[in-house]
């Protein structure tokens, strides 16, 4: 999230010393619908992250955890072992 929160930062900058009438208008639905997918995506990352801390807390072994991700146990392992709470 630091990355969009400096991208953000980056185009407030631009649009502060853009001219109005150098713009066009565009149509921008499909813009709004990935930004909105992005911040779903970054939540269900979150929320994920939690529940294989709280699976590993429980004794879940890595197998089982890859199992429902869908991945080996190793790419799980990769993934999640020693992410930040």
């Amino acid at each position: 999230m630091t990355n969009r929160r400096a991208r953000a930062e980056a185009l407030e900058a631009w649009a502060d010393q853009v001219e109005p009438g150098e713009l066009r208008r565009i149509d921008s639905d499909e813009l709004r619908h990935i930004a909105a997918l992005v911040e779903q995506r970054e939540q269900i990352d979150r929320e994920l992250d939690q529940e294989v801390r709280a699976a590993r807390a429980a004794n879940r072994s890595w197998s089982e955890i890859g199992a429902v991700l869908g991945v080996s146990k190793q790419a799980a392992q990769h993934k999640y072992r020693d992410r930040p709470a």
